[in-house]
């Protein structure tokens, strides 16, 4: 599959990552599935209450809303993304730990070192890159 996702929308994520350094921003992303792809129609900034350099949670109760708000604006949440605020954007170990129960849902990394980003998809026991497409 290709998440696609709007210039705007990527460029509000790094504004939240930027926002939120030193520690690591996160959030949802929410969309719809048409085929192949995977079309962003909305980001959902998100409170890291790990207030942490280099993991990331959202709290649950915030979480629920989003997608409670997701539904109620006819979308699915596609996924999730957050920001590296020292490295490149590339899946860690964490990131691998965390996902395990969140099969097929996309994950965008942006990267303030770099300012580069990276999208994986979590696929039952393992986790691969992703192609994105930015409009």
């Amino acid at each position: 599959m290709t998440l696609q996702i709007k210039k705007a929308d990527l460029d509000k994520i790094f504004h939240h990552a930027r926002e939120c350094h030193p520690l690591e921003a996160c959030g949802i992303l929410a969309g719809r599935i048409a085929g192949e792809g995977k079309a962003v129609e909305k980001i959902y900034p998100a409170k890291n209450v790990l207030n942490s350099a280099s993991e990331y949670e959202i709290d649950p109760v915030e979480q629920l809303k989003i997608f409670e708000d997701a539904e109620n604006a006819g979308l699915g949440v596609l996924g999730f993304y957050h920001s590296h605020p020292f490295w490149e954007p590339f899946w860690s170990e964490i990131d691998d730990e965390r996902s395990s129960l969140w099969t097929g849902y996309s994950y965008l990394i942006v990267s303030l070192k770099t300012g580069g980003f990276s999208t994986y998809i979590r696929k039952e026991s393992k986790v691969e890159k992703e192609e994105v497409r930015v409009l």
